[in-house]
């Protein structure tokens, strides 16, 4: 007798698909990055309706231009912010630094030139930021305990360094450098441009991205499975440093001068800036373009406020407020994914 062959139910076949192909990424719908990206466009969108109808000279080709230079500055430090954020991490000494490395490079260039100016520059950023993550790393230093001690050493040393005082008259063929313009478009603009897709490819692209993520989606499975977390950490802090001295440096050819209390208050914005853009303050979640999109927001808004005249310290109350939403928004966000 034959036993009839029992098929299983469609249900039953779905319930347990086939795994996927080792190395194939699975397709998925758009992530919570890329809805928090929609979501700043639309801010734009309206911030530039807004301040539009206030003050029609908002829209002007000069304003814009004007308003990318210096959201351009921002978006430079937040890009590197990103990195060190995705990975669970955070740096709040990026002022202090750009204080640091300005004077510096001011004081030295017409020694060392101008080329070699905007390197030392790099490298002075990046080294202090090898400090920061070695410190937090290999210690095991929370980063935000790490970098708020590490925020007053460099101020510190900043107004040492100068004894307090100002360093004006910068080269002008320095400055042409990089605050130059090609064609009408500002060198700022062109160059945050070049290290946006630099970043992105960085993070999203290579192997070391893979291994930001995965750190900050969850370190203990990450060195289980072979990768090194402490490097991979230091790494993100090296990077970020070395792009805040570029920041610096392209700082002090925009305005000429140094001063030991350049960039204070630059860590609130930049925190800003990559939390408003769709990255995860708790790590794993990032958007490089959200980052730099979040910096234009934040400038738009700051542009237009200073057009309406209205105090600057109401603006330093409203980025705050920014923060915390974009904070409350992410958390609501994680636990709606957990609840799935």
């Amino acid at each position: 007798m034959t036993l009839p062959i029992k098929h299983p139910a469609p249900a039953q076949v779905a319930a347990h698909p086939a795994p996927a192909k080792a190395g194939t990424p699975a397709r998925r719908m758009p992530d919570f990055a890329n809805n928090r990206v929609l979501g700043v466009i639309f801010a734009l969108i309206i911030t530039f309706a807004i301040f539009t109808a206030l003050v029609p000279s908002f829209l002007s080709i000069a304003n814009l231009l004007e308003m990318g230079v210096q959201s351009a500055i921002i978006a430079i430090i937040a890009l590197g912010m990103t990195l060190v954020i995705v990975t669970g991490g955070i740096d709040l000494s990026v002022g202090s630094i750009v204080g640091l490395v300005s004077v510096i490079c001011a004081a030295n260039l017409d020694t060392w030139g101008a080329v070699p100016t905007i390197i030392a520059g790099i490298l002075l950023g990046a080294a202090l930021g090898f400090i920061n993550g070695s410190l937090s790393a290999v210690f095991s230093l929370e980063s935000f305990v790490v970098t708020l001690a590490t925020l007053n050493v460099y101020r510190g040393l900043a107004f040492l360094y100068t004894e307090g005082l100002p360093i004006f008259g910068l080269d002008q063929g320095f400055r042409n450098i990089l605050s130059g313009t090609v064609g009408s478009i500002p060198n700022p603009i062109i160059l945050l441009v070049a290290i946006t897709v630099i970043c992105y490819l960085i993070l999203n692209r290579s192997k070391l991205g893979v291994h930001l993520k995965a750190v900050g989606t969850n370190a203990d499975a990450s060195l289980k499975s072979g990768i090194a977390v402490k490097r991979t950490k230091v790494a993100a802090f090296v990077i970020a440093g070395g792009l805040t001295g570029f920041a610096s440096v392209l700082l002090i050819s925009r305005i000429g001068a140094a001063e030991p209390i350049s960039g204070t208050g630059y860590e609130l914005t930049v925190i800003a800036a990559v939390v408003v853009g769709g990255t995860s303050l708790m790590g794993g979640r990032a958007s490089i373009v959200g980052t730099v999109l979040g910096a234009l927001l934040l400038g738009s808004i700051r542009t237009g406020l200073t057009l309406l005249n209205v105090n600057p310290f109401f603006q330093l109350l409203i980025t705050g407020l920014i923060i915390l939403l974009a904070v409350l928004v992410d958390r609501a966000a994680s636990r709606t994914k957990a609840k799935r």
